[in-house]
């Protein structure tokens, strides 16, 4: 989804009740204009006001074998897509603990955000827990990675197989996109485990305390059991590779063609 001019029209008058409920999530957030003082490669931004704002909405790209100066190409690039322009930017959030304020932010009258494009361009990728407002960055986020641009084309960020534990090798710590069909369901004391092959393979694990939040999403064992999906977190390597799931966000089922009658029939024993 990329947003329209209306959207963007929205951010400016958010007091009209058309624009609260087309904008939806921008409804009590006051837009405001700034400048940018200067980019740093985490993505954080300096205005010339000295507040530091991020894009919750993303993960910064990290370097790798193929391409080690991709966290400094992401800043150049968003440098370039704010320098001297009068930016709009909409606070989604009270600072973080290092004084960063979480925002989406338009350059120069734009209608696609400043993470839209860095995402769009596949500079950067949607985070685990992306905030209020994402659906058009994972948006565009899919395109990039369908179209394997910019970060997509790298293996090391490459989205894995559920199925094939050796393919998680070398990912302990990074923020993965996996996809697979949950073949089993486990629980420990205190985790659900959503199993995609065994021992074979990885598993996707949630917390008791997050299970209730599941639940109301509608991701409950009847749900999961037999369906593929796609999930998108920090891999951790234990005795077979786990990506913790804390909030609904991270998963999302895979639609998959029905296959035709005629054809059931004819592979029916």
């Amino acid at each position: 989804m990329r947003f329209s001019g209306f959207h963007f029209a929205c951010l400016i008058a958010l007091a009209a009740p058309a624009c609260a409920q087309a904008a939806g999530c921008y409804a009590d957030v006051a837009a405001e204009t700034a400048q940018m003082e200067k980019v740093d490669a985490r993505l954080d931004i300096t205005l010339a006001d000295g507040r530091v704002v991020f894009f919750p909405s993303i993960e910064p790209p990290r370097a790798t074998h193929a391409e080690p100066d991709l966290p400094q190409q992401a800043a150049r690039e968003l440098a370039s897509l704010l320098q001297g322009k009068t930016l709009l930017v909409s606070p989604l959030g009270l600072a973080d603990r290092w004084g960063r304020v979480p925002v989406r932010l338009f350059p120069g009258g734009a209608s696609e955000s400043a993470d839209e494009s860095l995402a769009a361009a596949g500079l950067a990728m949607v985070g685990a827990d992306p905030g209020p407002c994402a659906e058009g960055v994972k948006a565009v986020e899919a395109e990039a990675r369908a179209a394997k641009a910019g970060l997509w084309a790298d293996p090391a960020f490459a989205v894995l197989s559920g199925d094939d534990a050796a393919a998680f090798v070398g990912r302990n710590g990074a923020l993965t996109i996996v996809e697979g069909r949950i073949g089993s369901i486990g629980h420990g004391f205190s985790r659900t485990y959503l199993n995609f092959a065994g021992r074979r393979g990885a598993a996707l694990v949630i917390a008791r305390r997050n299970r209730r939040a599941f639940e109301r999403a509608g991701f409950d064992e009847k749900s999961l059991k037999g369906r593929r999906v796609r999930a998108r977190g920090v891999v951790e390597i234990a005795a077979s590779p786990l990506i913790e799931l804390f909030h609904p966000g991270q998963i999302e089922f895979i639609e998959e063609a029905q296959r035709p009658a005629s054809s059931e029939k004819a592979d029916s024993p």
